[in-house]
C-alpha cells in the first residue's frame, strides 16, 4: 500500500526527521554514548540498542564525557582532552560548532542545568565550577574557584540535590563535596576516605536516596539524603562510569572497563546490558544521554481531499456504483467524532473494462462545492500493481476468468491523473467496494 500511495501521490505533506531518523522507525530515541578512547561518541538505537554511527568525523572531538541539549534542543558534549564544548545541531546531529572554546576551561568534564538557559560547569584539573549562560555562551560567574583545596578530581557526574545544593564526586579525592549555589558554601557530604569510597564518578538523586557510582569500589553505593550508608545495591562492576535516570524505575549505567551500557531496575537491581560490550568499537564508555527525536513537518495549505465510496454492482465487464456517497463533518486525529460525521449521495460512477488491469471510468453528480458542481466526465484507469488474482486473470483471459477477485486492486489514470485514484475491494461475485481517492472542486 506505501509503494501504491506514492505512485498515487496521495502523500501531499511531509515530516521530515533528517538525522535523526536513525535506527528503527518505530522507536523515539536514540542512545548516545561517550567513547572517551575512541574520540567519538557512538550512537545506538533508543530500543534495541543496535549500533547506528558515530556522532562526528575524526578530530572534532577529543576524550568526549559528558552530554546535555540546551534550551534550543541542540546536543552539547563536553570535549575534555581539547577543553571544549561542541554543539551539534538537534535536526541532523551535524555542523559540529565550538561554543566554549579551550580559553574557557581547563579539562570540562560535568555539566549540569541549573535552569532553562544557564548550566554549571566543572572542571577535572582545576577543579573550578563555574556558571555559564548557554544563549550567548558566556560565564556569568564562579560556584567553586579553582585550586580550592576542597576536592580533587571534579568528575562526570555532579547532581543538584531536592535541597538546591550541587553534590560534586571527586574521583581524586575519594569525596562527595555539597556546594551551596547561593553563596558558594562548601561542606564534605561524603568525606575522603569515608565508608571506603573509591574514586566516585557520578551521583543520582532517586526519590528516597542517591547513588553513586564508585570506580574504585566496582560498585554503586547507595546513601540517605544525611550521608548515611545504605548499602552497595550494584557490586562486581568494573569500570562503573556514567549515570543517568532512564524513566521512572530504571537507570542507566555505563562502564569505562567494559565498554558497555546497563540499564537497571532501581526497585531490585536486576539489569539487562542494552549497549553489549564494545559494541560499534565502543571503548571506554564514560557518558550515555538518551536522545528523543525530533521532527519537524512543513505547512501545508489548499488541501481539498474528497473520498467517494459506494458499493458497485457487478454486470459482466462493468461496475455501476449509485449512489456514490461523500462524507462531511469529520475532522482529524483525536478531535474525530463519528457522530459528527453525515454521509450524502454524490452521484453516480461506472467502469467498463476492456481487459483484466484497464477499465474506462465515467461519473455524473448532482452536488456541487462552494457553488461550484462536480459535474460529469470521465478518463480511463489503470491498474498499477499485479496481485495473485489479477496475474490469473492476466493469464487465462478477461472472458474465461470465472473468478471476479481479479477486480480487486489499486488504478489509476496514469502520469496525467497522478495524484487521485481508486481502490476496488472485492465483495462478492456481485458486488464490489469502490472508494476514489479525488479532490474537491477549485
Amino acid at each position: 500500500m506505501k509503494n501504491s500511495m506514492i505512485l498515487l501521490g496521495f502523500i501531499i505533506t511531509t515530516t521530515f526527521v533528517d538525522a535523526q531518523d536513525l535506527g528503527n522507525p518505530s522507536c523515539d530515541s536514540l542512545l548516545l554514548v561517550s567513547s572517551w578512547s575512541k574520540d567519538n561518541v557512538k550512537i545506538y538505537d533508543g530500543c534495541d540498542g543496535n549500533y547506528i554511527k558515530d556522532l562526528a568525523d575524526p578530530g572534532v572531538l577529543d576524550g568526549p564525557q559528558a552530554m546535555f541539549q540546551d534550551n534550543q534542543g541542540n546536543l552539547i558534549v563536553v570535549s575534555e582532552s581539547n577543553h571544549k564544548l561542541i554543539k551539534f545541531d538537534q535536526d541532523t546531529l551535524s555542523n559540529p560548532t565550538t561554543v566554549v572554546p579551550s580559553t574557557v576551561m581547563e579539562n570540562p568534564i560535568t555539566v549540569i542545568k541549573k535552569n532553562a538557559n544557564n548550566i554549571y560547569l566543572g572542571s577535572y584539573a582545576s577543579n573550578e565550577i563555574i556558571e555559564m549562560n548557554t544563549d550567548n555562551w558566556q560565564k556569568t560567574g564562579t560556584l567553586l574557584s579553582a585550586n580550592n583545596n576542597k576536592i580533587r578530581g571534579i568528575d562526570i557526574g555532579m547532581a543538584m540535590g531536592p535541597d538546591g545544593h550541587l553534590y560534586v564526586p571527586g574521583y581524586d579525592s575519594d569525596s562527595i563535596l555539597k556546594v551551596n549555589p547561593n553563596n558558594g558554601n562548601t561542606q564534605q557530604f561524603i568525606p575522603s576516605g569515608a565508608h571506603d569510597l573509591d574514586r566516585p564518578r557520578s551521583v543520582l538523586f532517586l526519590s528516597d536516596r542517591l547513588l553513586v557510582t564508585a570506580w574504585g569500589n566496582q560498585a554503586i553505593y547507595s546513601f540517605a539524603f544525611n550521608g548515611q550508608l545504605l548499602g552497595t545495591p550494584v557490586t562486581g562492576l568494573p569500570g562503573v562510569a556514567g549515570m543517568i535516570h532512564d524513566g521512572p524505575d530504571h537507570i542507566l549505567v555505563t562502564s569505562d572497563t567494559l565498554s558497555t551500557v546497563r540499564r537497571y531496575n532501581i526497585n531490585d537491581f536486576t539489569f539487562e546490558t542494552i549497549i553489549p560490550n564494545r559494541s560499534g568499537g565502543l571503548t571506554a564508555a564514560t557518558f550515555v544521554y538518551r536522545l528523543t527525536k525530533t521532527t519537524q513537518t512543513t505547512s501545508v495549505t489548499d488541501i481539498k481531499q474528497a473520498w467517494l465510496t459506494g458499493i458497485g454492482e457487478i454486470q459482466d465487464n462493468q461496475i455501476l456504483v449509485n449512489p456514490l456517497s461523500i462524507t462531511t463533518g469529520g475532522a482529524f486525529g483525536d478531535q474525530f467524532n463519528p457522530a459528527e460525521i453525515e454521509s450524502q449521495a454524490w452521484g453516480a460512477l461506472h467502469l467498463e473494462f476492456s481487459d483484466c488491469h484497464n477499465a474506462s471510468m465515467t461519473y455524473t453528480s448532482n452536488l456541487q462545492y462552494d457553488g461550484i458542481p462536480f459535474g460529469s466526465g470521465g478518463y480511463s484507469i489503470t491498474r498499477i500493481a499485479l496481485n495473485a488474482a489479477s496475474d490469473d486473470c492476466q493469464q487465462m483471459g478477461m472472458a474465461s476468468t470465472s473468478n471476479r477477485q481479479w477486480l480487486s486492486g489499486t488504478f489509476y489514470g496514469g502520469p496525467s491523473r497522478n495524484g487521485e485514484g481508486f481502490t476496488l475491494d472485492y465483495l462478492n461475485e456481485n458486488q464490489v467496494i469502490v472508494t476514489w481517492f479525488t479532490y474537491l472542486p477549485q
